[in-house]
């Protein structure tokens, strides 16, 4: 009940509403504060606005328990609203808040002002008080004295042993296990007057001593304490103390301060876990009231300074020592055994509130407890007096219950001067002493207390005239036998064991910390190091214009290094290629910042010491480095390992290539930055490594930057001679020519002209209706190099001054001298005179290639086949091409011309070479030079039409009727036949599909299929271009000719089966039945389906396949119409069986097998009787439909097995169908004729019929798979 009054007293209570208080403040403000706002803006929608309200609070909270000034709450709440709201705030025309620069400087004003009103408050403090100013100014540390010093090793000692149990343990133990904190072991000090037995007690407590010096020292007679010493017991630590400092308390208080400040020092949480006061029999009972008062106001002070300076609440455990200098007592407890010489002595109080420590309470409380104790001893008086022999022991004994009486009431009156309780400090709340013990460590017998209270001993201080103002007064005592009184004084402890092991060690949890104390002092340290931050944030305000801007610029680029050298560090470990870019970039862009001029900065910057250039300088250094020893041996690695796979690959091209790169990289060749750059670029590009620098411009200016330095070979490989030699040497195996050609042909082809396209040669303005099976010759066309003045403008004008720099060239890729080149020698031809090998070699390739171009592009040309394939959007796509190919700008045309200009090269030939210069020389010169220019000519014809213009003799012939036609399409020539024929089958195209779309079947012409076989002969393109466009309008008129018979059968077949045949019988098992002159008119030989059939289909279907097909010059799909025809010839076989238009169907049936229970079978069709019973097997023939009109069809047995057993009977002119629909199943005879099995009433009837099947499957069956079209 106490602890609840104190729970809601009026201080609890307000102290927990505040916390509530501000608990909801900052729930309220992470979970509400992002919906409040005005209008559209919620400045506590961001988490950082929100928490930096919620420290706020905070700091609210603690400084109002602390009692902080108020004016730092508000300095701290509007900083917090300049912060988070300012931005938000409209001030004439626009934000001022927004810039962060601007709220740092108003928050810097702010406090700035709180600051002068925080000195002007000091200085008002200080005019009232001017003695404050020594708590800031004087210095608090003095020069400690000797003993302090030993006072604090002892203390740190015993922390660094308690430390050192976790620093022995093994490694793994000290990973795994927790620290051991110094608040485990509890801690108590011993304090009490000099020779109180405080060591004694410690060492005869029975506790466990683990240290071999400490434990040597037990049940022996110590030295005095000089000033402290601990003692460790595995439960617990017990600090000594000298007696000194209850004795001299005023003389040694600086050593008292020191040892409390030293146990504060390294235990300032939990710094002690109790106090144990001990007071000896004789410093109670021999001194006087004055100066019980004396050692009880000293024990107090102690206590109290203990208790403030630790700052915590600890109990108190008085122990009442030296109990045998009683007289008796020796004699009285000695029969009391070791387990009962353990036990307490004495009285343990409750702890905490519920001690009533008021002055009349606590004395009532104590002598109520000890008087019971007293009167134990009282007790059991007579029963020890009786136990015992000698009357000396006895009369001692007797003496025992008088002076435990006189002791008790000097404890007493010592434990209210110590523990009654005070109005002015935090006793009145909550008392220290836990309990008041007795005990005897030891028993010299020298000594004796000898009380003055006694009758007789006032007669003897009468008689010796002594006045003797204690209680008690100790006395020697004299034996007359001598002993060895050490062998046995320590032999015995009485009431020790238990008081330490079994209350003063379980009570290590009853400390109470001074919370407060210890949040406050955390506070001042934070509110410490925040006023030392903006103490310096304003010394540093001077240096803000420059050091403030060089100091951000080499905070980000430390940053930067930073970043720069973990991407190095990760580089290195994983030597991953995709992280050069990176590495590249920050070492180039390292020394940026913001819009910092490096070479130029602002102002600002240049107040103090500006460290751009340098770190631009350092950076610039950096990244070459990076380029020259990174980046450059990946370069020549890598074209080091291509030129090697284009040796293994044996690639003479691909090789040339990287031989010539790999020299100009590995320093052997001349140098061509451009070059190089771009096909290192290329090579890059090709194999995906550019990737990770993003833009092929960022990584051509690496390589630029990297060429760029006279030493970016430093890091470079040496040349691989051996690579160079299997390279020269691979190359050396084809002709010098051979090697020259593709260089020449890339050298010319910056100056080509246009690719000559199908929309170029064609000439078509409203779509293309040629395409190429050759994708890249459908999007580049034909090299522009590799047409009519691709030669004669380019390759042929340009070949001599061409090939003289790659013949340099090469010279010194393949390693040649220049003398050894000067030995090529000309060759002398007869009829050209004499003429250069290499460059007839290069000509001679040149055309080579030239015709297996233009052989490759008009092999590849195609009409354009989208649409083609679907037949069903009819022959609008067939007319439209028609209409393109024989139009006045035909297509095919413009393409044949082209193709005859472009592959005659030799048709036009200038007749002087020297014609149009100015020559001025003697006409024999003239003539001269005309003779050579006359055969040049003439070879160059030769060739060029050995090269090229024979090879397309036949196209020029088919397009111009003669093989050196050019250009021109005579009326005669096969083209114009073509186009001819082309123009007879648009009329035809148009006229049939003018035909089909009113619904009529055209006829179709074979003419185009005739020309599609002639088309084998034709040159290309021709032969790919005419025939599929013909065949396939063939097949396309032919698809739209069995379309719409498919559509008329349906609407026609198909309505006169739904109305006369559908949903009746036999087709489905039903009660309404198809007339036989209905079934005979659909189905007969002749009828409306046989007379369909053979009007529109019978040419156009194949019906020697199963199932029928249409003829493979009709390109239908799908040929499931087809079906009915296909099933009406399987029913016209099946049920008109004479070949007539009338239903006959001729069958005979047999009884192979009846059951032994049937005596007689009889079978009635349409009046023909048929009767077996167990006999030989005699068929009998039969027709169907009968004469009569009412068909009937029967089957009975006998003897009947029941009265409504009547056998089955079947009526109306599909009985014999019905009867047949009986059948439980067939089986095959011997004879290979099927057997029809009834089941009538469980006798089974096997009936062989011959007639009523068709391939195996009853003739009902086939009309019952009939359906309507």
């Amino acid at each position: 009940m106490f602890y609840l009054n104190r729970l809601f007293s009026r201080r609890f209570t307000k102290a927990l509403m505040v916390i509530t208080f501000f608990a909801l403040l900052i729930a309220a403000i992470w979970f509400i504060g992002p919906f409040l706002g005005f209008g559209e803006t919620r400045p506590f929608e961001s988490i950082e606005s929100r928490v930096i309200f919620i420290l706020i609070a905070l700091l609210c909270l603690v400084a109002l328990w602390f009692n902080a000034p108020f004016f730092l709450i508000v300095v701290a709440t509007v900083c917090g609203i300049v912060w988070v709201i300012g931005p938000y705030i409209f001030i004439g025309d626009g934000y001022p808040l927004a810039d962060m620069m601007a709220r740092l400087i108003v928050i810097g004003a702010i406090f700035f002002l709180a600051i002068i009103y925080g000195v002007w408050k000091l200085l008002l403090a200080l005019r009232n008080n001017p003695k404050l100013l020594d708590t800031f100014f004087s210095s608090k540390e003095h020069k400690p004295e000797e003993q302090v010093h030993e006072i604090n090793a002892v203390i740190r000692d015993a922390v660094d042993y308690i430390k050192k149990t976790n620093k022995d343990a093994p490694l793994i133990r000290r990973l795994f296990q927790p620290k051991k904190s110094l608040n485990d072991l509890p801690w108590y000090m011993v304090i009490g007057a000099k020779g109180a037995g405080k060591t004694s007690a410690i060492l005869n407590s029975g506790q466990s001593f683990p240290r071999p010096e400490q434990l040597s020292r037990v049940c022996k007679e110590n030295a005095s304490t000089e000033n402290c010493e601990c003692w460790f017991a595995n439960q617990a630590l017990f600090i000594d103390t000298a007696g000194k400092y209850i004795d001299e308390a005023h003389g040694e208080l600086s050593e008292w301060k020191g040892l409390l400040k030293s146990i504060r020092k390294y235990r300032p949480v939990k710094a002690l876990n109790g106090v144990i006061v001990t007071v000896s029999v004789s410093d109670i009972m021999g001194r006087n009231k004055a100066e019980l008062y004396d050692i009880s106001s000293k024990i107090r002070s102690c206590l109290d300074d203990t208790r403030k300076s630790l700052g915590v609440h600890f109990p108190v455990y008085v122990l009442v020592t030296k109990l045998d200098q009683l007289h008796g007592f020796a004699e009285y407890f000695r029969i009391l055994t070791e387990q009962e010489r353990e036990q307490i002595w004495g009285v343990t109080f409750p702890y905490g509130d519920n001690m009533k420590t008021a002055v009349a309470e606590l004395r009532t409380l104590v002598e109520s407890e000890l008087s019971l104790l007293e009167n134990r001893i009282e007790r059991n008086m007579t029963m020890r007096q009786q136990e015992e022999y000698e009357n000396g022991d006895r009369k001692k004994m007797y003496a025992l219950p008088q002076d435990f009486r006189l002791l008790n009431q000097a404890v007493i009156e010592i434990l209210q001067n110590i523990f009654f309780v005070s109005r002015y400090d935090e006793s009145q709340s909550h008392t220290s002493m836990r309990g008041v013990y007795f005990s005897s460590s030891h028993q010299p017998q020298n000594s004796v207390m000898i009380n003055n209270c006694t009758l007789i001993q006032k007669w003897r201080n009468f008689i010796t005239n002594q006045s003797r103002e204690h209680l008690a007064w100790s006395a020697s005592v004299q034996k007359d036998t001598e002993f060895l009184i050490k062998d046995i004084s320590y032999g015995r402890q009485y009431f020790l064991r238990e008081l330490f092991s079994e209350v003063i060690v379980k009570d290590a949890t009853l400390v109470r910390h001074n919370l407060r104390v210890v949040s406050k002092y955390r506070f001042q340290n934070f509110f410490g190091h925040c006023l030392c931050l903006m103490v310096g944030a304003l010394l540093l305000n001077g240096f803000y214009q420059s050091y403030h801007n060089n100091g951000a610029y080499l905070d980000a680029i430390d940053i930067k290094v930073g970043k720069l050298e973990n991407n190095v560090q990760s580089f290195l470990k994983t030597t991953n290629q995709t992280m050069l870019p990176v590495l590249l970039n920050l070492a180039q862009y390292l020394p940026e910042f913001s819009n910092l001029n490096i070479q130029e900065p602002d102002l600002d910057y240049r107040y103090g010491l500006y460290v751009g250039k340098e770190m631009d300088r350092n950076a610039d250094g950096l990244y070459h480095f990076f380029l020259r020893k990174l980046l450059f041996p990946m370069i020549e690695s890598d074209l080091h390992n291509a030129l090697r796979t284009a040796v293994d690959d044996a690639q003479p091209a691909e090789v040339y290539n990287k031989l010539k790169l790999y020299l100009m990289i590995s320093g052997q060749g001349q140098f061509n930055l451009d070059y190089v750059i771009t096909h290192v670029t290329d090579a890059w590009d090709s194999s995906g490594k550019i990737q990770p620098y993003q833009e092929r411009s960022l990584f051509m200016a690496h390589l630029r930057n990297l060429f760029s330095q006279p030493s970016w070979r430093e890091y470079g490989e040496e040349v691989d001679k051996t690579l160079l030699t299997d390279a020269r040497e691979l190359l050396n195996r084809n002709p010098h020519s051979v090697r020259l050609y593709e260089r020449v042909k890339s050298a010319m082809q910056a100056d080509a002209p246009d690719n000559l396209t199908l929309n170029k040669i064609t000439d078509e303005q409203a779509g293309q209706i040629f395409t190429s099976t050759d994708s890249t010759m459908l999007e580049k066309g034909v090299p522009g190099l590799f047409t009519y003045n691709g030669y004669h403008q380019i390759f042929k004008k340009k070949l001599s001054s061409v090939l003289k720099k790659l013949d340099d060239e090469d010279r010194w890729i393949m390693g040649n001298t220049a003398s050894a080149a000067s030995l090529k020698m000309l060759r002398a031809d007869p009829t050209a005179g004499i003429v250069d090998p290499t460059k007839d070699t290069l000509t001679r390739l040149y055309l080579q290639e030239y015709t297996q171009t233009w052989q490759k592009f008009l092999q590849s040309i195609r009409l354009r086949s989208d649409g083609l394939d679907n037949q069903s959007m009819g022959l609008s796509f067939d007319i439209y091409m028609m209409r393109k190919l024989v139009s006045s700008n035909s297509p095919l045309i413009n393409l044949a011309k082209v193709a005859v200009k472009e592959t005659t090269l030799a048709a036009e030939q200038p007749e002087n070479l020297l014609k149009g210069q100015n020559i001025i020389a003697n006409n024999q010169l003239i003539d001269a030079a005309s003779k050579v220019n006359l055969a040049l000519a003439a070879q160059e014809k030769i060739i060029l039409r050995r090269g090229v213009d024979d090879y397309f003799a036949s196209l020029r012939e088919f397009v111009g009727g003669e093989a050196d036609a050019v250009g021109r399409s005579a009326s005669g020539t096969r083209l114009a036949t073509i186009i001819d024929v082309l123009n007879e089958q648009y009329t035809q195209l148009v006229i049939s599909d003018s035909a089909i779309q009113q619904g009529n079947l055209p006829e179709v012409s074979d003419i185009g299929q005739r020309l599609s076989a002639e088309s084998a002969v034709w040159p290309d393109p021709f032969k790919y271009i005419i025939a599929p466009l013909l065949t396939g309008a063939y097949k396309r008129v032919n698809y739209q000719v069995v379309s719409n018979a498919n559509k008329t059968i349906a609407a026609s077949l198909g309505e006169v089966c739904r109305t006369t045949l559908q949903g009746r019988y036999p087709f489905v098992d039903t009660t309404e039945e198809v007339s036989l002159r209905d079934f005979e008119q659909f189905f007969a030989v002749g009828g409306i389906v046989d007379d369909y059939f053979m009007k529109n289909l019978a040419d156009k279907v194949d019906t020697s396949t199963r199932p029928w097909r249409y003829e493979r010059n009709v390109d239908v799909s799908s040929s499931e119409g087809l079906g009915i025809f296909e099933l009406t010839q399987q029913i016209q076989k099946a049920f008109f069986q004479n070949g007539n238009n009338k239903l006959a169907v001729n069958y005979t049936v047999a009884i192979p097998y009846m059951s032994p229970t049937v005596s007689q079978l009889t079978l009635n069709f349409d009046g023909n009787i048929m009767t077996y019973a167990h006999g030989p097997v005699m068929p009998k023939s039969f027709n169907w439909p009968g004469k009569r009109s009412e068909s009937i069809v029967s089957m009975s047995l006998k003897p009947r097995i029941t009265l409504e057993d009547n056998g089955v009977t079947k009526k109306g002119p599909w009985a014999l169908m019905r009867w047949l629909d009986t059948v439980e199943d067939i089986e095959t005879s011997d004879t290979g004729q099927p057997v029809l099995i009834f089941d009538m009433n469980n006798r089974q009837v096997k009936v062989e019929v011959t007639g009523l099947t068709y391939k195996n499957e009853l003739i009902i069956d086939l009309l019952k798979n009939f359906n309507c079209p």
